[in-house]
């Protein structure tokens, strides 16, 4: 499924392109754009399946190793798998260190607050199982949705596993992150977590 955050950039017909080549392929066109995390729970609702798979579509995550979290979900009958770059040298290799840094010690305070059975909270490239994940009360907006899915998840019992997973820089387009207001919503995030919200 593809889901069309409310685009007015040419988003749109480019995902319905890409439908005509794959009738498997569903595009949910969001009239308004809701951030990664609104555009992440509607897309939760409206996937059908046992499993849900979870990426940019930069592909800055190779869809390859989807495969792999598959048979390790089914393997240690997980709930979450996770494609992690932190566990293998060289997996953010190619990532400058303006981004990198960042994103270290932001994994590195959930994995100190959320415990350590995950290396990776913020990437979004993961695999779900389905009905547990609908029913997670997920309220953020922006790309702290995945922080916040890994750490209810942990909070619930879930049982997680991570795969090696490198992350490379995107060949085109440009972030929509915004360091300061991500940091600040994450700061928010971690505050209703551990006050149990």
């Amino acid at each position: 499924m593809i889901v069309d955050d409310g685009s007015t950039d040419g988003t749109a017909a480019a995902a319905e392109a890409l439908k005509a080549g794959r009738p498997a392929t569903a595009v949910l066109r969001l009239t308004r754009n809701q951030g990664l995390g609104g555009a992440l729970r509607a897309g939760f609702s409206a996937a059908r399946g046992e499993w849900i798979a979870t990426l940019d579509a930069d592909l800055t995550f190779r869809t390859a190793v989807l495969k792999d979290m598959l048979a390790l979900a089914r393997s240690e009958d997980a709930d979450l798998v996770a494609g992690s770059p932190f566990l293998r040298a060289g997996d953010l290799g190619s990532v400058p260190w303006t981004r990198r840094l960042p994103s270290l010690m932001l994994n590195a305070l959930y994995r100190g607050l959320f415990g350590l059975r995950l290396t990776s909270y913020t990437p979004v490239f993961r695999l779900y199982r389905a009905k547990p994940l609908r029913e997670l009360p997920l309220t953020a907006e922006g790309f702290e949705i995945n922080a916040e899915i890994a750490a209810r998840a942990l909070l619930a019992d879930w049982r997680a596993a991570e795969v090696p997973a490198a992350l490379e820089t995107r060949t085109s387009g440009v972030s929509k992150l915004k360091r300061w207001r991500e940091l600040s919503r994450h700061l928010s995030l971690i505050a209703r977590l551990l006050a149990g919200r």
